[in-house]
């Protein structure tokens, strides 16, 4: 599942488990908790998969708009929180979807995760964009805390012997999955970067979280209420 469809399954009870948007779990207050021990996404300094790509720097995007796909949740609000409390811009957000031809045409910048950044972010034109902005790089400038971008969660009403039994599980798979990063790597070269490009990548992330990670999460959802970031609303739901 995609970062928000995940989230929803969430609310609506489809799921019990799984690698949960942060954002997304701010939002489920109690429903789910982080397994033991903590496991995740996060990265520190850059993470070139959450990308916002423009033609000018973000602080120029003062009253431009912007399509945001719609497959996330929480670079969603990060890009929000840093529009309106570092970049001090005031931007149209618009849903990616709802853009007709080319997107360069359309609007003044466009924010992509995943296998869709990376490919954009291998691409030397970038897709025609003359500028790309790592939104982790952006948030370790102004906090100096690492950024998590996701979290291994468990229903809470689970017996407490499951949910100890699947975080076992996950944190064998992780050290097993840590072992192989050059093969996995390597299976998934191509467009999105040859495999040297990709280890790196992979090996640059913490997929356990500690002290400086939870603190980066805690001070995401602190600054979110700060400036009164609710849940990403598209503006024409």
């Amino acid at each position: 599942m995609a970062p928000r469809d995940l989230g929803v399954a969430a609310g609506n009870g489809s799921i019990d488990a799984g690698l949960m948007a942060v954002a997304d779990w701010f939002r489920e207050d109690g429903s789910f908790e982080l397994i033991e021990p903590e496991l995740g996404v996060a990265a520190s300094e850059h993470v070139r998969s959450v990308i916002l790509f423009s033609n000018e720097g973000p602080g120029r995007l003062d009253g431009r708009r912007v399509a945001v796909t719609r497959e996330s949740s929480t670079s969603r609000r990060l890009a929000q929180l840093l529009a309106a409390a570092y970049w001090k811009a005031d931007i149209e957000w618009i849903p990616e979807d709802e853009l007709e031809g080319d997107p360069a045409e359309g609007v003044d910048g466009l924010l992509l995760i995943g296998d869709r950044a990376l490919a954009l972010m291998a691409d030397e034109t970038h897709g025609g964009w003359a500028r790309a902005t790592d939104l982790a790089t952006e948030w370790w400038t102004w906090q100096a805390l690492p950024f998590v971008f996701a979290v291994w969660v468990v229903r809470s009403a689970l017996p407490r012997r499951e949910r100890a039994r699947f975080g076992g599980y996950l944190s064998g798979s992780l050290a097993l999955g840590s072992e192989r990063l050059d093969t996995i790597a390597a299976a998934h070269a191509g467009a999105l970067g040859d495999a040297e490009t990709l280890e790196a990548y992979l090996r640059h992330f913490t997929y356990r979280l500690g002290p400086e990670e939870l603190e980066g999460m805690r001070r995401f959802r602190d600054l979110l209420a700060e400036h009164d970031i609710q849940e990403y609303q598209d503006a024409r739901a």
